[in-house]
């Protein structure tokens, strides 16, 4: 998986809250809650693993790098709530607003209003010089990939410890993202912790190798290898305070010994992306497991590198949107954990869970349809005689790759290739290593084609993800997020313009203007919204496990709140 930079508008839309099913081992009732208390140690699983820590470079493209460690110990200024609504994190007094005086329109400026009891792991205030720090460091860190709305930041005052004013050049609708919200970039950075750093120019590239050297949240990351992340408990959180004494996170990235490792007690929680057999099935048999599932406001779809060939020919990628049988990889892998399963016809930053941006018509044109396939790629000057189709010799061939161990993508993946033949296209699937394909192959551009997830957004600026700007490059280290390398310098215009626009029914017209383009040209294929799973030991954790699963930070969000069960509670 992967986080796309989140944005969101001042004029907060309504959005569809996502409830999970929950669901007990063998299908019995929960037990009643238990009362927390502290003490302990647990050991949870992890999918993936991140390849580095650092916060503002390209180690933030992997998901799990969020899940497991920046988001449980760095603080953010906004933060999204578990039925993804954008609110003030524990950070502030307020969240700024109209309302309350701490927005204003012209000029453009948002005042945050620090809580007096944040403060950092060693017991020192969290003030508005580390908000101005923040946004200095992610302009001036090398290889620092989004800085989409920094850069239209003129200045941060600093009238108080306890208040940082944004002024901005121009409106801006995605403000509540910019050190805080979904945003790759959304974290707030301890000033005291980099003495060396220019004062006005931070440049941090030479910084977090292997560890994060400051706390503003429940856990202090105590030490990170390649084989465990241990997190303590930070004693000097000024919010609720972490039950457990320590949390060891390990990797386990093929799920089938991962699902193994929670039915034998290895480990206490799981929290396995939806597989191509029913893992809601396998976690029911065990009378001491629990388990939620629920949809997500994530959209895995076949990516595309439009600068590579073949794909770099616009009707080859359309021809490709109708040698996919979507409809059958919905059919035959997704609806195995979960049966309303649908195909996905809107692709990220915007999705079908969170309304109105995917109205489910953007590339609903796209169905299986081998004959148009071919059409297209005779038309595209493809010799189709033979399958696969050929030109001067050559194949069409494509590589998909996909995370290595990831059951689901890997079956899609040959369901695809078998369907495509007769489309004219040859389809190699290839796993890689998930940190490798996202923190290398992806931001430098050595691939045609990748199957991934994308999300953890409750807001649909394509800015940071498809203008032109945002495109790696070697200049700017390989730091931009457009890793489509997609670009279009009109659609830009329209995408700027709808990051300035305040008013909701006409962003949302200048946000669908933007889609349609974006599936006209077919920069990706969509496939499906997924299924996330929390899977736990009862005789291990306790407490509110699996209520955080549906959102956008995941399941393991809130484990400070998660305790040891007393002797036979389970």
């Amino acid at each position: 998986m992967k986080f796309r930079s989140l944005l969101r508008t001042v004029a907060l839309a309504s959005v569809v809250g996502i409830v999970a099913t929950a669901c007990g081992g063998g299908g019995q009732q929960q037990q009643p809650q238990q009362q927390g208390r502290p003490g302990g140690s647990a050991v949870f699983g992890a999918e993936q693993w991140p390849q580095c820590l650092h916060p503002l470079t390209s180690c933030n493209f992997a998901t799990w790098y969020h899940l497991v460690t920046a988001q449980l110990v760095l603080p953010k200024l906004m933060m999204i709530d578990r039925v993804n609504n954008t609110v003030a994190s524990p950070v502030l007094a307020q969240a700024p607003s109209l309302d309350n005086g701490l927005i204003t329109q012209n000029p453009f400026t948002i005042t945050y209003k620090l809580n007096p009891q944040a403060k950092w792991e060693d017991g020192s205030p969290i003030t508005s010089e580390d908000v101005r720090f923040t946004w200095l460091a992610v302009l001036n860190t090398t290889g620092s990939n989004v800085t989409s709305g920094f850069d239209k930041i003129e200045d941060i005052a600093t009238p108080d410890p306890q208040t940082a004013v944004l002024r901005f050049s121009e409106p801006y609708a995605a403000w509540a993202d910019l050190m805080g919200g979904g945003n790759v970039n959304g974290y707030l950075l301890k000033k005291a912790a980099f003495p060396d750093a220019d004062e006005e120019k931070p440049d941090l590239k030479a910084d977090f190798k292997n560890e994060i050297p400051f706390s503003g949240g429940p856990w202090v990351l105590q030490s990170f290898s390649k084989s465990q992340a241990v997190l303590v408990r930070n004693d000097n959180y000024w919010g609720p305070k972490a039950f457990l004494d320590q949390v060891t996170f390990i990797p386990i990235e093929e799920q089938p010994q991962e699902v193994a490792a929670l039915l034998s007690g290895e480990v206490g929680a799981i929290f396995p992306q939806a597989s191509n057999v029913s893992v809601t099935a396998q976690l029911s048999r065990n009378p001491q497991v629990d388990y939620v599932s629920g949809a997500t406001n994530y959209g895995d779809a076949l990516w595309l590198n439009v600068r590579k060939p073949p794909v770099d020919d616009p009707l080859v990628r359309e021809a490709l949107g109708y040698a996919v049988d979507r409809q059958a990889v919905v059919n035959t892998i997704i609806k195995l954990n979960n049966p309303n399963a649908r195909v996905l016809n809107c692709i990220p930053p915007t999705f079908e869970v969170i309304k109105p941006w995917c109205d489910q018509t953007d590339f609903a044109r796209f169905s299986y349809n081998p004959q148009r396939s071919l059409q297209l790629l005779e038309q595209a000057g493809w010799d189709c005689s033979t399958k696969p189709c050929t030109k001067d010799g050559e194949k069409l061939s494509i590589t998909d790759y996909v995370s290595a161990g990831n059951q689901r993508r890997i079956a899609t993946g040959q369901l695809i290739k078998e369907k495509a033949l007769a489309a004219g296209f040859e389809i190699n699937v290839k796993e890689n290593d998930a940190t490798d394909l996202f923190s290398n192959k992806l931001p430098q551009g050595d691939y045609q084609m990748a199957d991934y997830a994308s999300g953890a957004i409750t807001d649909p600026s394509p800015t940071s993800s498809y203008s032109c700007d945002a495109i790696p490059t070697p200049e700017n280290d390989f730091g931009g997020t457009n890793t489509s390398f997609y670009c279009n310098p009109e659609l830009d215009r329209i995408m700027e313009q709808s990051d300035r626009e305040l008013d909701q029914a006409k962003r949302l017209q200048l946000i669908r203007q933007v889609n349609d383009q974006l599936a006209k040209d077919v920069i990706a294929i969509p496939l499906y919204s997924f299924v996330n799973i929390t899977g736990w030991r009862t005789d291990k954790v306790a407490g509110p496990v699996g209520t955080w699963n549906s959102a956008s930070y995941g399941t393991y969000m809130n484990i400070h709140e998660w305790f040891a069960p007393r002797a036979g509670a389970a």
